[in-house]
């Protein structure tokens, strides 16, 4: 059982006694300190002294431990004795570098630190005594020891940041970041919007994988022109599709009507010759059978051309292979036997890039769509329009020579002229080029790589002297 005080009180008198010293108060209490030490217990006097202590600079708790510091007396001594050795200017100038510095951390970027430089700018100053000191240094040295950012430097860490970037270079980095992301982003939502509807197309594919590889081009220069050329492209695409379907329907409906009337004029042949005939006296009718058989085998063989057609038509296979080129084959295969001669007109819309850059992809389109529509207009009932890229359309024009086609020609050039296409409130003016020929003219040569050629030329003649 610890004694109390009143026991350590008896025993410090008794040990004065023993060693024969004075009963001083200092002897009193050096020998009271050291008892109560003794049973573990500390003295109203002692604690005074370790809170003091406590609230003293390190470098003034270091030095006072080297010390035998007993009473108050003793230690506000010690302190005088400190203070004078202080020099006054120094202590100033100190003071006015931790007023600039708690200044400065006021614009941190970090809250808290803001937060805690504003506390520390009010409450310093030169007079503040030590607990002031003490509780202020308490908070910084709280605020070091909570101040955590690893989650912070882990997410950094994600993006290539390093832990000691400044906090400017980690702004920077993060809004390049940003803006890649963001340029990923646009990147996945331009190439999902290009690819056709209709059909699958390999220059398109190939600008949609190059631009989910290297999204920064979004922010190069020329790229909005070279996606405005593939936009252009995506709708040519497919109303190229679309114009080889209604093509080939078109034309395989022909031949189904003209079969049809074929079939039905077989009808009407036969029921006339049903109506000739005329009933015996017994009130029948004698037909020769292979008369009868021939008719029989007519309308079979009508009936028989005519469902052929049909499944033709209805061919998948047939239909997707179905091209321009195809259509020119049968034609330059039908003008080698029987010299049935053709003609093509090729019409190209010289400044389309211009009108793209500058009114955009919706009023190019209109354009083509009314330019499309004045072409159709004036091609004859045997006449086919195709789309030949995204600038260009050939007339197919089955028995014309080239005088005739070449009517064709002014004919839709003055009404393309006479047409005002309008924008806003300017005037669109598309400059066509273009170029035409007739199969007699050059029987063994391919005719549409020849009027393509001769756009190209006349195109490249009218860059230049623009230039």
């Amino acid at each position: 059982m610890l004694p109390n005080i009143n026991e350590i009180a008896k025993e410090t008198l008794i040990t004065l006694k023993d060693r024969k010293l004075r009963p001083t108060p200092e002897n009193y209490t050096e020998i009271f300190e050291e008892l109560s030490k003794k049973y573990g217990l500390i003295s109203s006097n002692k604690a005074k002294l370790e809170k003091y202590k406590a609230l003293l600079l390190p470098n003034y708790q270091q030095e006072l431990n080297s010390k035998s510091i007993r009473t108050l007396e003793e230690l506000i001594s010690f302190l005088i004795s400190a203070l004078n050795r202080q020099n006054g200017k120094q202590f100033s100038e100190f003071f006015d570098f931790l007023a600039t510095l708690s200044k400065s951390l006021q614009v941190s970027k970090d809250k808290k630190i803001r937060d805690l430089a504003k506390i520390t700018s009010i409450r310093i100053s030169k007079t503040m005594d030590s607990e002031s000191i003490y509780l202020l240094s308490k908070k910084w040295k709280e605020f070091e020891k909570n101040y955590n950012e690893n989650d912070l430097e882990g997410g950094l860490r994600r993006y290539g940041i390093a832990k000691y970037d400044d906090f400017d270079t980690v702004v920077k980095k993060l809004l390049n970041k940003l803006e890649e992301r963001s340029l990923e982003v646009f990147a996945e939502l331009l190439a999902s919007c290009l690819n056709p509807s209709l059909v699958e197309d390999l220059k398109i594919h190939g600008f949609a994988q190059n631009l989910l590889q290297k999204p920064f081009l979004l922010s190069e220069s020329g790229f909005k022109n070279e996606l405005l050329e593939f936009v252009n492209r995506r709708v040519m695409v497919d109303n190229m599709y679309v114009q080889k379907n209604l093509n080939f329907f078109n034309d395989n409906l022909k031949k189904i009507y003209e079969l049809f009337m074929l079939l039905n004029k077989s009808n009407e042949q036969n029921m006339d010759f049903i109506n000739t005939l005329k009933p015996d006296k017994q009130g029948e009718i004698k037909l020769s059978f292979e008369l009868l058989k021939q008719k029989f085998m007519q309308l079979n063989e009508r009936i028989n051309s005519l469902n052929a057609q049909i499944e033709f038509t209805q061919n998948l296979e047939e239909r997707e292979s179905w091209s321009v080129l195809k259509e020119l084959e049968r034609l330059d295969e039908n003008y080698n036997k029987y010299k049935v001669n053709y003609s093509l007109a090729l019409f190209s819309i010289k400044n389309y890039r211009f009108i793209m850059e500058r009114y955009g992809v919706g009023s190019l389109n209109e354009i083509f769509v009314r330019f499309k529509k004045i072409l159709k207009d004036n091609c004859s009932e045997f006449d086919e329009l195709w789309m030949i890229d995204e600038k260009s359309y050939l007339i197919i024009s089955p028995g014309r020579n080239k005088e005739k086609v070449a009517q064709l020609v002014r004919e839709n050039l003055k009404t393309i002229e006479n047409f005002r296409f309008i924008y806003k409130q300017d005037i669109i003016t598309p400059k066509i080029i273009t170029a035409y020929l007739d199969k007699q003219s050059k029987p063994h040569a391919n005719i549409l790589e020849e009027l393509m050629n001769q756009i190209s030329n006349l195109d490249e003649r009218n860059n230049a002297k623009d230039q």
